[in-house]
Formats: C-alpha cells, sequence, structure tokens
C-alpha cells in the first residue's frame, strides 16, 4: 500500500530507497516523466510548511510565489539549476533553487529545492552598491559642471542688482528677487550634490524636527500644485533627532516633490513627526530611542515590485531618468545613522518615514 504523500507509480522506489530518501537533509522529490511530483520528503515539507500530500496534488505551482514576475514556471522535466521566487503556506516568501537528475534505471528524476534568499539579497544587495556608486560618480561630475555654469549666473545677476536695483519698475524688482532665489536654491543643491558625491558624513548635532517641518511647510506652502492640500502634524513633546538639518530639508524636499508628481489630480500631502520609545522590540537596537518624519500621500501608490526596488537609482514608476531622488535620500539617510522606510499600496498612497536618533536627554534642556 502506498505511503501517504507517494503515488503507486513510486513504488519503484525500495522501502530502503525510500526511507534513505526522507532521511535526507536537503529538501527532496521525486518526479515522473511529465514532470509531476510523486513523492516529497519530510525536509521538503518542512522548507514550504506545505503536506507532501498537497505537493503531489498540485506540484510546483503550490509554492510558487503567486505574482512572481518570472519569464517561465520552473521545469522539474529540465536539466540544470532553475531559481524561482516561491511562497510557503503561511504567505512568507524566498527565492527557490530547483535542481533535478534522471534516477538511473527508472523513468523518474530526482530534484533537490534549496532556499538561496541568502544569497540573493547578497547579489542584490552588491548590485545596488554599484549602483550607487555609480549614481554618486556620476552626480559629482554634473554636480561640478553645473557649479561652473551657476557660478556665473551668479556673478551675473550680482551685475545686475548693482545696476538696476534702484529701478522701481515691479518686473525689474521681481526678477532679480527671483533669480537671485533660484540660484540660491540651486547652490544649495549643488552643495548637497557634491555632499552626496564624495560620501563625507555631515556635521550632525540635536535639531527640533517639529520646527524644522513647521518652518519647511511654510516656505513649500506656496509652490505645490493646484488641487494638493498641505497638513502638518507636530507630535507633542518630541525628543531632539540627531542629524543634519540641511540635509534633513534637502531629503524631506525629494520626497515632496515625489509625493506631489504621485498626485497629478490633487489629493492630501502630510507632513508629521513621530517618535519610537527606547525600548521598542520592532526598532534594530531596541534600547535606543528614535525619532522622524514622515511624509505621505494619497497619491497613485507603488506596486509590490516597484516598492521593493524603490531605493535603488533610477528606479521611477514615472517618466525615465527621473528615480534618482530616494536613492539620494537613502544615501543621506545613511550617513547621519539615519534609516528610510517606505509603505505603498497601488492606488492607496505612500508613506516615507525618515528616522533619526534620539539626542539623549540632556540635550534637551
Amino acid at each position: 500500500m502506498a505511503q501517504p504523500g507517494t503515488d503507486p507509480h513510486a513504488e519503484a522506489l525500495s522501502p530502503e530507497t525510500r526511507a534513505l530518501f526522507d532521511a535526507l537533509p536537503t529538501p527532496s522529490l521525486l518526479l515522473d516523466a511529465q514532470g509531476r511530483i510523486r513523492h516529497a520528503n519530510p525536509a521538503l515539507e518542512r522548507l514550504t510548511a506545505q503536506p507532501a500530500e498537497a505537493l503531489v496534488r498540485q506540484g510546483l505551482d503550490l509554492i510558487k510565489a503567486p505574482h512572481a514576475q518570472t519569464p517561465h514556471t520552473p521545469d522539474p522535466a529540465r536539466d540544470g539549476a532553475q531559481e524561482f521566487p516561491a511562497a510557503r503556506a503561511d504567505g512568507t516568501s524566498f527565492w527557490a533553487c530547483l535542481t533535478t537528475v534522471p534516477l538511473p534505471g527508472t523513468p523518474f528524476r530526482i530534484g533537490q529545492i534549496l532556499d538561496i534568499t541568502t544569497r540573493r539579497e547578497a547579489e542584490g544587495a552588491l548590485a545596488l552598491s554599484r549602483q550607487r556608486e555609480a549614481l554618486g560618480l556620476l552626480t559629482n561630475s554634473v554636480a561640478h559642471e553645473f557649479n561652473n555654469f551657476l557660478q556665473i549666473l551668479i556673478g551675473y545677476i550680482d551685475g545686475l542688482k548693482r545696476r538696476l536695483g534702484d529701478r522701481q519698475e515691479p518686473f525689474i524688482q521681481r526678477a532679480i528677487s527671483r533669480s537671485a532665489d533660484a540660484t540660491e536654491r540651486a547652490a544649495i543643491l549643488t552643495r548637497q550634490l557634491l555632499a552626496y558625491s564624495r560620501r563625507i558624513a555631515p556635521d550632525v548635532r540635536a535639531v527640533d524636527l517639529d520646527a524644522i517641518v513647521a518652518d519647511l511647510a511654510a516656505r513649500i506652502a506656496p509652490d505645490l500644485p493646484a488641487g494638493i492640500r498641505l497638513t502638518v502634524t507636530p507630535t507633542a513633546g518630541l525628543p531632539r533627532a540627531i542629524s543634519n538639518p540641511t540635509q534633513i530639508e534637502f531629503a524631506v524636499r525629494h520626497l515632496v516633490a515625489n509625493a506631489c508628481e504621485a498626485m497629478p489630480s490633487g489629493g492630501t500631502l502630510t507632513l508629521s513627526t513621530f517618535r519610537i520609545d527606547p525600548g521598542d522590540r520592532a526598532m534594530q537596537h531596541p534600547g535606543e530611542g528614535s525619532v522622524g518624519i514622515l511624509v505621505a500621500d494619497t497619491g497613485q501608490g507603488m506596486s509590490p515590485e516597484m516598492l521593493a526596488r524603490a531605493l535603488a537609482p533610477f528606479q521611477t514608476s514615472r517618466e525615465a531618468g527621473r528615480g534618482a531622488g530616494l536613492a539620494i535620500v537613502h544615501g543621506l539617510m545613511k550617513r547621519q545613522n539615519g534609516t528610510i522606510t517606505l509603505d505603498s499600496r497601488t492606488g492607496a498612497g505612500t508613506e516615507v518615514r525618515l528616522s533619526f536618533p534620539a539626542a539623549p536627554d540632556r540635550t534637551l534642556h
């Protein structure tokens, strides 16, 4: 009589062979000539959290991730390693590598499935590091060239101020004022891009995030696109953050620009602060407190695939070449011992949290 998790066709395996198969520490399966699973060993049950009977009944489709963006389903009848995103019975995901070989003297094949998530994540981290290195080199080159042109513009604007500063025509005064303001903002942007490309850690100190957010909100509100409503929510008794205020503003401006582009028909842009108390087990270092800024929108949101790649350079759901912003923000946060986390769903908007170490109590008084 066939044992649970087997098929009568699998009786070609002797009891000794089946016992050895089941004792293997590597997740393994027996496949027939059509690629159907005929037997799954206990190690495979533990890896997938699926009973052998279900694996036999439904095959590899049972463990393939439901939203996996892969060109084809793994072919159990094909030689060589095949990698694919998989899912366990509890919904957790992992990267699987399926390898099959013929079982001599039988129409069957022996397959092994390994969890290669750690290797895939390491490869992804290396690729992301290389992308960021390339972004840094590109940023440095562009920022230097832009700075050269900017100095010429600043010189001519200063000349116009001296020659036309006493002219009372509103247009001239407005043109000079706005040109000077624009070049000053461009100069700040250039300095920040150069700081990013040089990978220099910024000077940090205890800063009031609520005050920074309120000041920035007052300055960006007049320039927001029509139809976008800005709300600001402070946090009572918020500890100070150990950070660099200039780079905080630079990061938040990037996030605000992204949020506005995600709401072409209008919506709500929220700037708020938050705190994570010392001892919170959700933190990497639960003994330390954390404070931060939340930038949220009610825009288009991101798909799970886009969200997973959002911090990589040049990743964007909008026009090509506009995806460097989040990568730059991520770099700025790392240099301040901060973190950036994203939460987004398609059609449900996006929330970005910038978290910083909280200043010790002695700096608060």
